[in-house]
């Protein structure tokens, strides 16, 4: 028959034979995450900034002139297209190298570069000189507008961290492939979550 002090000496051996093994595993998983973040950290570098999505859409702007007496005497209508390079500014990025993962504190995405062309124009005047605004005015106060509503209207920016932590993530894990398998976690953390409306 086992005794109880015997079973407590086989738990004990199982123990100190499983530790050593438990302790390289763990020491090997730090020096792996302490060597690929410093990988991407100097990809992060040299890389600076991160396309996360784009936009390509289409809409219609018109701008009328009116007069106390007369009403509206010209208007000019639009129909234009606006696109954008939405992404991340990777210096930006905070690193964190933890025991069991790499934690990634992200910024908000940003327009990198926008543009807007007039797909045509339709002007009326009633009276010479009538319209107030250029073609020009109106596309750079509707491009403006554009740019606001990716960037801030709430429609917009959950859409946009999740393009950001899903193109960040595809992009380090392509920079790490040809270092094997990945035995820690990464952690992405907004830098600034959207106040509840």
């Amino acid at each position: 028959m086992i005794t109880r002090a015997a079973v407590t000496a086989l738990v004990i051996m199982i123990i100190l034979f499983a530790a050593e093994p438990l302790r390289d595993l763990i020491r090997n998983v730090k020096g792996e995450i302490a060597v690929q973040s410093t990988i991407l950290k100097q990809k992060m570098e040299s890389s600076k900034r991160l396309e996360v999505t784009t936009v390509d859409e289409e809409g219609t702007v018109e701008a009328t002139t009116s007069v106390i007496i007369f009403g509206k005497v010209g208007s000019t209508e639009i129909r234009y297209r606006y696109t954008a390079s939405v992404g991340i500014d990777l210096s930006k990025v905070i690193m964190d190298a933890e025991a069991d993962r790499i934690v990634f504190i992200m910024p908000e995405p940003e327009i990198m570069n926008d543009g807007i062309e007039a797909l045509e124009i339709n002007q009326h005047n009633f009276f010479s000189k009538a319209i107030e605004k250029s073609v020009e005015e109106i596309l750079n106060e509707q491009r403006m507008k554009c740019r606001d509503q990716y960037m801030n209207g709430t429609e917009y920016t959950d859409r946009n961290w999740d393009d950001t932590v899903k193109a960040f993530q595809d992009t380090i894990c392509g920079w790490l492939e040809q270092y094997g398998e990945r035995h820690y976690e990464f952690e992405f953390i907004r830098e600034n979550i959207p106040a509840a409306v």
